[in-house]
């Protein structure tokens, strides 16, 4: 009780219900990307699969292989093809560490950038897996070819 003698107001019954949340952060419609992209996608997954299909077929290839050093010291058969790898077994073996991967990169980014096209989403996944493919697998080249 006051003691100015004024009664107290009563409780109102149910206050006002809280504003809703703000929409989440994340990817709104304006934000997807638009045809244009996904057909630069469906070209650059059909590019990556051409490519991993190259760099598995060159590196079984260049696997098989002998060397020309050891075909020249009888320590390797003269292969049918009369081909040998003109290089290293060192830089074989790198051309081998790096070329790999470059290919299943390929394969993995042509699959994402598939997903890219339906969903439109990991975009930069999409690019950074195709980096990184090139990039390996022009390392793999370069060391082959010294």
């Amino acid at each position: 009780m006051e003691s100015s003698g004024t009664p107290t107001p009563p409780a109102s019954p149910d206050p006002a219900p809280p504003p809703p949340p703000p929409p989440p952060a994340g990817e709104s419609a304006s934000d997807k990307p638009g045809a244009g992209w996904r057909v630069l996608a469906v070209i650059l997954a059909l590019a990556l699969a051409f490519a991993c299909a190259v760099m598995v077929i060159a590196m079984a290839d260049i696997g098989d292989t002998p060397t020309c050093a050891d075909v020249r010291s009888g320590a390797a058969p003269l292969p049918s093809d009369l081909e040998c790898f003109d290089g290293s077994s060192t830089q074989k073996t790198i051309a081998l560490i790096l070329g790999w991967p470059s290919g299943v990169l390929a394969g993995i980014a042509a699959l994402v950038a598939l997903f890219f096209v339906v969903t439109g989403r990991q975009g930069r996944l999409v690019l950074q897996l195709t980096g990184a493919a090139i990039a390996l697998g022009a390392a793999s080249l370069l060391i082959g070819s010294i």
